[in-house]
């Protein structure tokens, strides 16, 4: 199956901007949720992860669950987005 267009999107401008390589992780149970799944990070990969989830998806005072998250989805450590902020912040 085919990734959508929001998940294609991300996994490009979360590449570009951070040179870390991911592999698109698409779910069709929670398909709201667009994650990039790692294998392993080493602390320099963690802090341009933190630092592209800042610049790109920060709105000051602001919290909502649809927030990007890193968590554990099927035994591989992910960043996931909801679909909305995808198109919100990068298309």
């Amino acid at each position: 199956m085919a990734n959508s267009k929001e998940l294609t999107a991300f996994k490009k401008h979360f590449e570009s901007n951070t040179g870390i390589d991911a592999r698109a992780f698409e779910n069709r149970t929670f398909f709201h949720w667009k994650r990039l799944a790692f294998n392993a990070l080493h602390c320099e990969e963690l802090e341009a992860i933190t630092k592209y989830i800042r610049d790109t998806f920060s709105v000051a005072g602001k919290y909502t669950h649809k927030l990007p998250m890193i968590v554990t989805f099927d035994g591989v450590l992910t960043l996931t987005v909801d679909e909305d902020l995808i198109k919100e912040f990068i298309m």
